[in-house]
């Protein structure tokens, strides 16, 4: 026999935005609503093995996660996330239909094949750069009366591969040395917006995204937390296409957990009042290419991303 938690799963069935009907018809051997109702409204019940695990798979989540145990407690990580990001969990596990819990577990996996692609991408390019260098220099020499110097800031480039050596994502050896070589055509430099791993996840993005607004979106200073606006689709379909409480999904001033009960419009309209209450008079600057807070407080322009 098992321990089944009631709120476990009814939390775990609300995620997958199902009602006892759904669930009851998704388990495999089926499970009857009264059984299923008896749970979520009870205190920890016990069940067959096999009604705890037609459940876990029916939900896609783990059976520990409806029934955890002394040690599973104990090992559960606290994260805080912001409002955005959390809401773009939910949304792409709506969008490819697979546990929030799964991608969380995905997630360090993922993370290190964008760190690793990222690196060797700037390994390439400093061999390339060195390349062209090689051949300029080459090319110096046969014009015998120029004065030859070497093509590119060796400091630079050192600096960049101690950077890559180092696995320095954001490139801050970099950056630390940028007074001495960086030149003026750069004085309007972003780190958030053009440092090496978010370059990186810009250009990958581009590749899958049919929207530049999308694309302009990521933002990741080193000091902070990333931010970027996907899945406008699926936050659009929830509140009904209403493009302002889309806008609140997205950017997080509506958290997904906390919306309400009842049909689209009455979501939009909760949404739209989140975002008046936690942004003011920005609402005002939607129809107008909107600039929006992001995580580290400063305005982005935000347009409607795929």
């Amino acid at each position: 026999m098992a321990i089944v938690n009631g709120k476990a799963l009814a939390e775990a069935r609300r995620k997958k935005g199902w009602t006892q009907v759904q669930l009851s018809e998704a388990t495999k051997p089926r499970i009857n609503i009264s059984t299923i109702s008896r749970i979520e409204r009870g205190k920890p019940t016990r069940v067959r093995a096999i009604t705890l695990t037609a459940l876990a798979k029916a939900l896609d989540v783990h059976p520990e996660s409806l029934c955890p145990t002394a040690e599973a407690e104990r090992d559960v990580m606290k994260l805080r996330i912001e409002s955005a990001a959390r809401n773009a969990l939910s949304l792409v596990a709506l969008r490819y239909r697979i546990s929030r819990e799964n991608i969380i577990e995905i997630a360090p996996l993922l993370f290190f094949i964008a760190a690793e692609q990222c690196l060797q991408q700037r390994r390439e390019r400093i061999t390339e750069l060195r390349a062209s260098a090689d051949t300029l220099f080459d090319l110096q020499r046969g014009i015998r009366h120029l004065p030859r110097h070497w093509p590119v800031d060796e400091s630079v480039v050192s600096s960049e591969e101690q950077s890559i050596k180092a696995r320095d994502l954001f490139g801050k050896k970099v950056l630390e040395n940028a007074q001495q070589f960086i030149s003026e055509l750069d004085a309007d430099f972003d780190e958030a917006e053009q440092n090496p791993f978010v370059t990186f996840l810009r250009d990958g993005l581009s590749k899958i995204s049919n929207s530049p607004e999308a694309v302009e979106s990521v933002r990741w200073s080193p000091s902070l937390w990333p931010s970027y606006e996907i899945c406008t689709e699926e936050a659009a379909n929830i509140v009904g296409n209403d493009a302002k409480a889309m806008r609140a999904i997205v950017c997080g001033a509506a958290a997904l957990h906390e919306i309400p009960k009842g049909t689209p419009e009455q979501r939009a309209d909760w949404a739209r009042a989140e975002f008046d209450r936690k942004y003011g008079d920005l609402g005002d600057l939607l129809s107008d290419s909107t600039c929006l807070p992001t995580a580290d407080g400063q305005a982005s322009n935000s347009g409607d991303p795929s």
